[in-house]
């Protein structure tokens, strides 16, 4: 955005310089003139019949009274316009802006008093989509015209100025001025506008929900990039408005309980165990790594890693046979397998594989039964590992769950858009304090790589006490995400949950349906489809099936390579058909399993998995 600096106006020092130069000349004028007065009498009156001094009194007393009369109304009124330019006045239904040194003022206006004028000194609107259209913020961006039940009450942006020298030129238009005093509102601007003059912007999201008694402090003080949050509550006790404000951490919410807890003890020790594993190999797993890496990665130096152990193999299976029947080409995928039977999988997929036993020997097999449990976490820990390392190989990164399947391959998209941003993500569409701001799902994202990213990985590498402790690898990186962003300038980028691009469990289970409906029509052509959102494997195959996204014949599901190409299926290993043959549909396997579900063909007569829901297909 193009930023035009204001025309150079007289400082405030240099008006008071002026004035005290004139009151000097005016003072010195007096003397000379009482002085020339008192010489011209000693030499006109008759000294013989009157004192001359006495003569001179008559004649100059009542002029030296006239001109300190004349003095002290002029420095009179000089003070007064010294102390109005302190007083900046802020209209409440305009604010205009005479000089650089003062505001006008009416009489339906309030004043920000003389006490605050070093940091505010007039308030402005904008709109929020156009605000965050012109400075691209990252966050995933509420719409208020998705939200209907709020109507306009969130529509606009407030911006504070702390120099008359910023705010916006028309801010003392007088048409504007009219329009805005019969409207009784705060000035409104275009962002192009209000931000013309700004040279600092610093911006603050704050909770919209209308549910909270709560205030914002501006400070003048040693700037800070973090905000402080007190509430009246103490330790997992509800709010409570007879408390005392007390300091509380950013996942403190209003029930008492605290998301972000330090980890403790056995977490730590865990997490540094894991790491000194980790650093011990790490030289030589790159040495074996790199040429798997330089293989398989696009001209633009990108590859797309996916993590798999034998439970979770049937849906790298299915990610590989959708894309076959699509026509789209998987040979940038590399596959950091955590245990034997799936590094064999992913070679009978024609995937490349890497399989770094000293560090992923003691991953579990199995898949996790539920989020967040304990071989869910480990996985979580691998998942940190392989970014690691194919960043300190200097290459970009798709990072991508098994459990995707792609409409159209995204690489190129993310290979020739957004260049500015150094990491992409899919939302998660979850956004609670646990994730603020970014609520990035950190099963699908883009890695650009550069000093910023690497540092970032490399971070989050050392944060695996804060994944063991929480259970999550999401609110870790998230929290990282924060502080890199605060202190590195790291470029990050969500796609908004309402963007049709990126679609996950959280379109999949929203109570409209609007966004599976429109999928199923051919209303949106988003990239992938993320089954997150979803309690375990057994779910997540059985609402493929019934989204029409299951490619993987039932005799290859949680089997083995030997299992499916041995004589208990298909005969001999030396069968004709190849595994992709085997195991791949050439077209979806759909079934229904849930009628409250939604479906690419109505599943009325199915069961709910939620009790007591009716059939998605209204």
């Amino acid at each position: 955005m193009e930023i035009r600096k204001p025309a150079n106006k007289m400082s405030y020092p240099s008006s008071v310089l002026l004035i005290c130069v004139g009151l000097f000349g005016f003072f010195s004028g007096s003397l000379v003139t009482m002085y020339s007065g008192l010489t011209s009498c000693h030499e006109h009156y008759d000294t013989e019949r009157l004192d001359p001094m006495t003569q001179c009194a008559h004649v100059v007393e009542p002029i030296v009274q006239k001109r300190m009369m004349d003095m002290k109304e002029k420095l009179s009124k000089e003070c007064e316009a010294s102390k109005k330019r302190e007083e900046v006045q802020i209209p409440v239904a305009t604010q205009r802006q005479a000089k650089e040194s003062s505001i006008s003022t009416s009489q339906s206006t309030f004043q920000f008093p003389s006490t605050m004028s070093r940091y505010l000194v007039g308030m402005a609107r904008t709109d929020k989509m156009d605000f965050v259209d012109t400075l691209d913020l990252g966050v995933p961006v509420d719409d208020p015209s998705n939200n209907p039940r709020t109507g306009n009450k969130e529509k606009d942006v407030l911006l504070l100025y702390q120099k008359a020298s910023a705010l916006p030129t028309d801010y003392n238009n007088d048409s504007r001025s009219k329009q805005n005093d019969s409207s009784g509102l705060l000035p409104e601007f275009s962002t192009q506008e209000a931000l013309e003059h700004c040279e600092y912007v610093n911006v603050i999201l704050t909770d919209h929900s209308a549910s909270r008694n709560q205030c914002w402090a501006m400070v003048p003080q040693y700037e800070s990039y973090h905000v402080q949050k007190w509430m009246r509550v103490r330790p997992m006790q509800e709010l409570n408005p007879k408390e005392p404000l007390r300091l509380v951490s950013r996942g403190t919410k209003s029930t008492g309980r605290n998301d972000f807890d330090p980890p403790a003890r056995k977490h730590i020790d865990k997490g540094m165990e894991m790491l000194q594993n980790y650093f011990t190999n790490l030289e030589s797993s790159l040495a074996e790594l790199k040429p798997l890496v330089e293989k398989v990665a696009t001209p633009k130096k990108t590859v797309t890693i996916m993590v798999v152990n034998f439970g979770q193999s049937e849906l790298l299976v299915n990610h590989v046979c959708a894309s076959k029947s699509r026509g789209l080409d998987t040979s940038s995928i590399l596959v950091f397998a955590t245990d034997e039977e799936s590094k064999d999988l992913a070679s009978s997929l024609g995937l490349a594989v890497f399989y770094d036993e000293p560090n992923f020997g003691a991953m579990p097999k199995e898949e996790a039964r539920g989020y967040g449990d304990r071989k869910f976490t480990a996985m979580m820990m691998a998942k940190i590992f392989c970014v690691h390392m194919v960043s300190r190989l200097k290459y970009n990164i798709l990072f991508q769950d098994v459990d995707i399947v792609w409409y159209s391959n995204p690489i190129d998209y993310f290979e020739s858009n957004h260049m500015t941003f150094d990491l992409m993500f899919q939302d998660d569409g979850g956004h609670s304090v646990r994730y603020a701001p970014y609520s990035a799902n950190s099963g699908f994202y883009y890695v650009r790589y550069n000093e910023r990213s690497e540092y970032f990985f490399h971070s989050l590498l050392l944060s695996g006490d804060l994944i063991l402790s929480t259970n999550s690898h999401q609110q870790a990186l998230i929290a990282t995400l924060n502080e890199h962003v605060s202190l590195y300038g790291l470029r990050v980028k969500v796609f908004s949950r309402d963007s049709p691009d990126f679609p996950g469990g959280y379109q999949f289970h929203q109570v409209s349906g609007k966004y599976m409906r429109q999928l199923f029509a051919g209303e949106v052509n988003p990239f992938i489809f993320h089954m997150s959102w979803t309690l375990n494997k057994d779910n997540k195959l059985l609402f493929l099936r019934q989204l029409g996204e299951w490619y993987v014949q039932d005799q290859c599901v949680h089997k083995t390579t030997s299992e499916i190409m041995g004589s208990g299926i298909f005969g001999s290993r030396s069968s004709s058909k190849s595994f992709l043959d085997t195991c791949c549909a050439a077209e979806p396997l759909f079934s229904c399993h849930y009628r409250d579900k939604p479906s690419k063909e109505p599943c009325k007569d199915s069961p709910s998995i939620d009790k007591g829901k009716g059939s998605w297909w209204k």
